[in-house]
């Protein structure tokens, strides 16, 4: 069994494994902005999951899952090293994040699906929020 060390240095995990990349320590080429349009505020704790379609398989694979921070971001999405062409889905917990607000919401969840067929450029996929609506789009 291999030991993975981890070290903090100037403010970022690195890893002794190579194979291994931090999100710290590289950008991810997919980012996210989930913003409440409805109270006016960034949607902070909300659950989210990243996912890519095997095309031969006709199944989504689920590649990360995280949760959004005080800007409302999610940072660490996915390596450049496993970002490849293919159909992608985020997956939005719309229910639960108006549930931990005391309120309802008309959508349980939002799944944004996109085709990716340059992995070397960047890709924003924002999330604008109300209980009863909800807007997409690509980002810069």
């Amino acid at each position: 069994v291999k030991r993975l060390k981890v070290r903090l240095k100037q403010h970022q995990l690195v890893h002794t494994c190579p194979h291994l990349i931090m999100a710290a320590a590289e950008p991810s080429p997919l980012t996210t902005h989930v913003l409440n349009i409805g109270d006016g505020v960034p949607a902070t704790r909300m659950a989210l999951s990243l996912h890519r379609l095997d095309s031969n398989l006709l199944i989504w694979n689920m590649l990360s899952v995280r949760t959004t921070n005080e800007d409302g971001r999610c940072p660490g999405l996915i390596g450049r090293h496993m970002f490849t062409p293919g159909m992608y889905k985020l997956r939005f917990e719309t229910g639960s994040y108006w549930e931990s607000l005391g309120q309802t919401s008309f959508y349980p969840y939002v799944e944004v699906v996109f085709s990716i067929s340059d992995p070397e450029e960047r890709f924003h996929v924002p999330l604008l929020l109300s209980r009863f609506s909800y807007s997409t789009y690509r980002g810069s």
